[in-house]
């Protein structure tokens, strides 16, 4: 078959475009304020823990057989070595450029990882019409595709390495530190010459309040004292958040802070404070009945909150969302252990007791007295060797294991088991190996694949849609001086030169038969061509505070911004380059 070069440019850009159409409705559909920032979330955890698992295990199982195990060990090293290399150009632009001390290690971080989920997904996708692939062997694609993701994600999640965006945030740490303990300082002296008329003031103050509250809302003491129950439970309940971050805002805002007022004191201060709005919006979710806000104190956090409300979407709807900085400076989350394994980026850390309690307060329901006596049993086990693992200092071990049973972990496990048994594989999609079929002459577990495959075939849409909706938030705030070049030259980096290395190591490949195919070839050149990976952003917003300079996130949009700009003239100039030269098409 041959292509003419004006066909090959067309066939190159085509896919790109349909690509950059529904990333401009994502677009729309955030800047008009049609998905908001909690919906936006909703959606890609739903994507994570169902969509994509589906997508992984009905692509591996039937596109890859053990035939094809030397191409997987192929493609997990072409991924290792595409990482080093574009850590090394990262590390490259820092030292040729004035990069920015505060984005040293986000700066590596994109450089690290590239977007291989999405795009390069529905790249290959859009070329299995027979111009170029047939459908078979672009679902054969997209099942490298998938090994290349698997391997990122195992890098960048079961082993922990999207911490390193949270290292550029060490310094203001360590600044708000000081900050809170000299504003602790003051307030100490400060209670000592005057503390009995303070107090005084407070409560009279406090009382005053509460009484309008009861009047105005007309509540019985049992509803009032209900709802009280309800605030202060809500952070055990399944996806609930803690409250502490608003108890410690309400805190504040009445002057004293949360190391220096007794309990009663705080409970108090909270009731009078009442919750956050986003603390309504996330407990609306588990109860039946609207939950009333008591009036609300103005603190610092809220009004902040509802100032950048007001101003569309934004960077900071982002940061809002996924911003838990004030947990790990607390110490509510230990980032060395495990997040909540349901969650893209959770906000409690999970380890193996809290999951063998979690199961067990599911099977608690039983009134077997045996059944109770295992899960009590579970549990201790579970605490022992969690104990061991940190007395020994091998808690990484318990970070990998633990994160392995996250759903996208697992869907890709169980799909790469069942593609290299040939027996357990015949059972799900027609092999060589001969079992009995099902009444209609298919395996008999064929209806799962059906399944998985329309769950799946959502994966891709959504997560453009995201992606678009992602760019829309982005915002260019202050910069540091000359930061714009640091941006080209990662940008030309990443989207010029990294390819071309690509193209050079695929071509290598495939002489010397590691790759024994021809799309297994054409996507190990369209991988390395990807831009950053947009994941960026949330991982950077889960580690920013709610107050202050957003260096980080500054940096990080002009960074992403302009490689997804020129998108659609490197990736269509590196396949029509493919096609004609290394596909001779």
């Amino acid at each position: 078959m041959s292509v003419s070069l004006g066909a090959a440019v067309y066939i190159a850009l085509k896919p790109i475009l349909k690509i950059y159409t529904i990333m401009a409705v994502g677009y729309l559909l955030v800047r008009f304020d049609i998905v908001s920032m909690e919906t936006s979330r909703g959606i890609s955890n739903m994507v994570v823990n169902a969509i994509l698992p589906c997508l992984t295990f009905n692509k591996i199982v039937s596109g890859i057989s053990d035939k094809d195990i030397k191409q997987i060990g192929v493609i997990v090293l072409s991924a290792v070595l595409l990482f080093t290399v574009g850590g090394s150009c990262a590390l490259l632009t820092k030292l040729i450029t004035p990069a920015p001390k505060k984005w040293f290690w986000g700066l590596l971080f994109g450089g690290i990882f590239p977007n291989i989920s999405d795009l390069p997904i529905a790249y290959v996708q859009s070329m299995g019409n027979g111009s170029i692939f047939t459908s078979a062997e672009a679902e054969k694609g997209v099942a490298y595709c998938c090994i290349f993701l698997i391997s990122q994600s195992f890098l960048m999640m079961n082993f922990g390495l999207w911490r390193l965006v949270g290292l550029d945030f060490r310094d203001r740490d360590t600044a708000d530190n000081e900050r809170e303990d000299t504003g602790l300082s003051r307030k100490s002296s400060l209670r000592k010459d005057d503390l009995g008329s303070e107090h005084q003031a407070q409560d009279e103050n406090l009382a005053a309040e509460n009484q309008r509250s009861y009047e105005l809302q007309s509540f019985s003491s049992n509803a009032i004292e209900s709802d009280n129950e309800d605030l202060t439970t809500a952070s055990s309940r399944p996806g609930g958040r803690s409250l502490s971050r608003s108890r410690a805002s309400s805190v504040k805002s009445l002057g004293g802070s949360p190391r220096e007022c007794p309990d009663t004191d705080l409970e108090a201060q909270t009731r009078s404070a009442g919750p956050s709005a986003r603390e309504h919006s996330r407990l609306k979710r588990y109860y039946s009945t609207d939950i009333v806000s008591l009036p609300q104190k103005p603190s610092r956090h809220n009004s902040r909150r509802s100032s950048l409300r007001k101003r569309g979407p934004s960077i900071s709807d982002v940061v809002l969302e996924y911003s838990v900085a004030d947990q790990i400076r607390d110490g509510e989350i230990d980032l060395s252990r495990p997040l909540t394994l349901t969650e893209d980026l959770g906000y409690r850390n999970s380890t193996f007791r809290t999951m063998a309690q979690e199961n067990g307060s599911d099977s608690n329901t039983s009134i077997e007295e045996d059944h109770e006596y295992t899960v009590t049993r579970t549990q201790t086990s579970a605490g022992r060797i969690g104990r061991f693992l940190k007395r020994h200092k091998m808690g990484w071990i318990e970070y990998a294991v633990i994160n392995f049973f996250r759903p996208a972990s697992l869907g890709a496990l169980l799909g790469i088991i069942v593609a290299m048994i040939p027996w357990l594989k015949a059972l799900f999609v027609p092999t060589d190996v001969h079992v009995h079929n099902a009444p209609d002459g298919l395996p008999v577990l064929n209806f799962l694949m059906d399944f998985t495959s329309y769950i799946g075939n959502a994966c891709v849409p959504l997560g453009l849609l995201l992606l678009g909706g992602t760019i829309a938030r982005l915002e260019i705030g202050k910069l540091p001086k000359k930061f714009v070049r640091v941006a080209v030259l990662m940008t030309v980096l990443r989207l010029m030169v990294i390819p071309i290395i690509g193209v050079a190591w695929a071509n290598k490949l495939y002489e010397i038969n590691w790759l024994d195919n021809v799309i297994g070839k054409f996507i190990m050149i369209l991988t390395w061509s990807m831009p950053s990976a947009t994941a960026q952003v949330y991982f950077t917003a889960f580690y920013t505070p709610l107050e202050g300079s957003h260096t980080q996130l500054d940096c990080l949009s002009v960074f992403i911004l302009m490689q997804y700009s020129i998108l659609f003239i490197t990736v269509p100039f590196v396949i029509t380059y493919t096609i004609k030269v290394d596909l001779q098409l």
